[in-house]
Formats: structure tokens, C-alpha cells, sequence
């Protein structure tokens, strides 16, 4: 396989759905916020969903078992977090029509389709271009569609830590660089592709290697800390809508 991305992420399906099982770490109560929290953006958006980077498929999952999307589109570069993801929706989901598409998603773009919300996360940071991936997405939007963007932001000191003391590591493990941004990163990228953020929702306390270092208390901290978090937190989820101009 001659995509970097796609052989580091061939690796991961059984790692990736274990961290959506309840266990006591940090990991794992990350990956149920972002859950949560994709399903609150999600909330007033109906129709047509576009999965870009689906993973194992329990966020899909999620929003699929609201009933308010007819249709969904589940694109993703691994062959094995695919198939992982299609087990998943073809067994617990009934009341919409799948498609099941590998892809790198920069070059996906259906000729038939616009999607209603267009799902982004744990993405950016494997595949960088952030300006050049959220104009490909702003063109794939329905009238009144959104994108739900997730990112780990530089702002955050934890953040800035971790990537200073494994950037070299993590190049020699993967064979590519893991691309990092901060919260002005992503309003320029947003007014470049002529999208504007309607809402933002924080979260992870960010300590630098808190699993490693003692998973239970990482999560205790985690459950306990979590209103500091929604303000400071290491992670952000974006609900992205085109700019007003851009509607009419």
C-alpha cells in the first residue's frame, strides 16, 4: 500500500474500537466526547451525510440512529477501518441508504451528490492542506449544509509539549508528519474557503502522556475537569456553515 496514511491506519481497526469501549483512560473518554459532542452539532442537521475520514464507524453509527439522515456516504483511505465501519451501520442500521467508498478524500467528489453535513474528524492532523481540504468540502454542500471539523490545537500548552517531544518519532513511525494547527489556523483556513464558524465545543484536559503515565487517574481527571475543559481544552470540534454571501 503506497499511501502512508492508509498502511499506518490499516493497523488500527481493533485499537480504534476498543477506545469507544467504556474503559477507565483518558483515550477512551475523549473518544466518547467527541461522540457526544459530533451528535449535539449534528442536532439541526437533516438529509444527506458525508463520513470523509469514517474510521471504525461508531460516529456514523451515532448519527445515523437519529433517523434524520436518509443517506449516508462513508469514505474512508484504509481498506480495513472500511470494512470495520461496514460491519458496523450494515448491522445496526436500517432507516438509511448506505454507500461504502475508499477513498482519498481529496479526490473524492461525487458528480450527483451534495451532502447536508459533511463530517471531519481525527483527519487534519494525518492528511495537513487544511485550506485546500476545506474549499474541496465547502463545494460538496448542500444549500444550508455544515461540516463538522475536529482538530488538536497548538493554543494549548499540553498540545505544544507533545508534539515538540514525539514529531520525529511519530515521522519515523508513520512516514509522515502529523500536521498540527492552532484556532487562528483554522479561521483563516474557514475564510479562505469561505465558511464560517457557527459554533465551537472544547474539550480533553490535554496532559502530555497522561495515559502512559496512569490511565485511571487520567480518566478521573478527565470525568472531574471537564467544565474547565469545554473552555481551555486541547481539542476542538467546529460546526462550519458557508459565509452568507457565499448562500445567495
Amino acid at each position: 500500500m503506497n499511501d502512508p496514511v492508509a498502511a499506518y491506519f490499516e493497523k488500527l481497526p481493533q485499537i480504534h474500537k476498543r477506545q469507544f469501549a467504556q474503559s477507565a483512560s483518558g483515550a477512551s473518554f475523549n473518544f466518547h466526547k467527541r461522540l457526544a459532542l459530533a451528535c449535539e452539532l449534528a442536532s439541526a442537521s437533516a438529509g444527506h451525510l458525508l463520513d470523509c475520514a469514517a474510521g471504525t464507524g461508531e460516529i456514523t453509527c451515532a448519527l445515523l440512529k437519529s433517523g434524520r439522515f436518509s443517506h449516508a456516504t462513508v469514505v474512508d483511505i484504509s481498506p480495513a477501518m472500511l470494512q470495520s465501519a461496514k460491519e458496523l451501520l450494515t448491522s445496526e442500521i436500517a432507516n438509511a441508504e448506505l454507500e461504502f467508498l475508499r477513498s482519498d478524500v481529496f479526490n473524492f467528489k461525487p458528480s450527483d451528490s451534495s451532502f447536508d453535513l459533511v463530517l471531519c474528524l481525527g483527519l487534519i492532523a494525518h492528511v495537513g492542506r487544511l485550506d485546500i481540504l476545506l474549499r474541496h468540502l465547502e463545494s460538496m454542500l448542500a444549500p444550508g449544509g455544515r461540516i463538522i471539523l475536529q482538530t488538536t490545537l497548538t493554543d494549548h500548552v499540553g498540545a505544544r509539549i507533545v508534539r515538540a517531544l514525539t514529531a520525529q518519532r511519530e515521522l519515523a513511525q508513520r512516514g509522515y508528519r502529523i500536521s498540527w494547527f492552532s484556532q487562528r489556523d483554522i479561521a483563516d483556513a474557514c475564510d479562505g474557503a469561505g465558511l464560517r464558524i457557527v459554533e465551537t465545543r472544547r474539550h480533553s484536559l490535554g496532559i502530555p502522556f497522561g495515559d502512559r503515565l496512569w490511565p485511571w487517574a487520567n480518566f478521573q481527571l478527565e470525568t472531574r475537569l471537564q467544565k474547565w475543559s469545554s473552555r481551555h481544552g486541547a481539542d476542538a470540534i467546529y460546526l462550519l456553515a458557508r459565509n452568507a454571501a457565499s448562500e445567495t
